[in-house]
């Protein structure tokens, strides 16, 4: 927990509360929140963060400079990810979670500024893996009243639901995370709680090992 706390506060400039109960992190508008793992603790997260549209080059300059960027066989550290609009590039922190950072530019967030921790703007992803991902899919969609992202329909390997602000990836069990190498990264069930803030919306999705609440 202090690593993570070390890593947050000084590699990614975000103001973090550490106490004897959880590690909280500001992320623009989002709060992360880390509880100790158990000692057989054995899996890792992926969570995306937004940042402005146009500091890609800025981000990834920043990150880099800091700590290596994860790469794929090829060697590649960014993706275009032509129809979602958006590139990306992806690391690591303390604990080996998967970070990201992108910029998705159907937001036009554009900015001026110098890239540094302030320019992260909130967590806009969460890995929710799922053993049969088209059923889960369609859970939260009807609970939440949402749609696959981009209007495609529900893939059993891997389906995102929600828009550019937030989203749940949803890929099968053992799929693996990006940036694919070998042996790479498996998609696992791993516990999760989400809250949410939605006006006008009043659910909650239970089952092992999700917790999704509107607050």
């Amino acid at each position: 927990m202090v690593a993570q706390r070390d890593f947050y506060s000084q590699i990614l400039e975000l103001p973090v509360d550490l106490s004897a109960e959880k590690l909280e992190v500001k992320a623009g508008k989002t709060t992360l929140a880390f509880t100790q793992a158990e000692p057989d603790f054995d899996g890792v997260y992926h969570f995306a963060f937004n940042i402005p549209e146009n500091q890609l080059r800025a981000a990834k300059a920043w990150v880099s400079g800091r700590i290596p960027l994860l790469q794929n066989e090829a060697g590649k550290d960014e993706y275009d990810f032509t129809n979602w609009n958006a590139h990306a590039f992806y690391f690591g922190d303390a604990s080996g979670n998967i970070l990201e950072f992108i910029a998705r530019h159907d937001l036009k967030n554009s900015v001026d500024d110098v890239f540094n921790g302030k320019q992260i703007l909130q967590v806009s992803e969460i890995g929710l893996p799922s053993e049969d991902v088209i059923a889960f899919a369609n859970n939260l969609c009807a609970q939440m009243g949402l749609q696959v992202f981009r209007a495609t329909q529900s893939d059993k390997e891997f389906t995102p639901i929600g828009d550019d602000n937030g989203l749940f990836i949803i890929p099968v069990v053992g799929r693996l995370w990006l940036p694919r190498h070998n042996p790479g990264i498996s998609a696992k069930l791993l516990p999760v709680r989400v809250k949410l803030n939605i006006d006008g919306k009043d659910w909650a999705v239970h089952g092992v090992p999700y917790e999704i609440h509107a607050r």
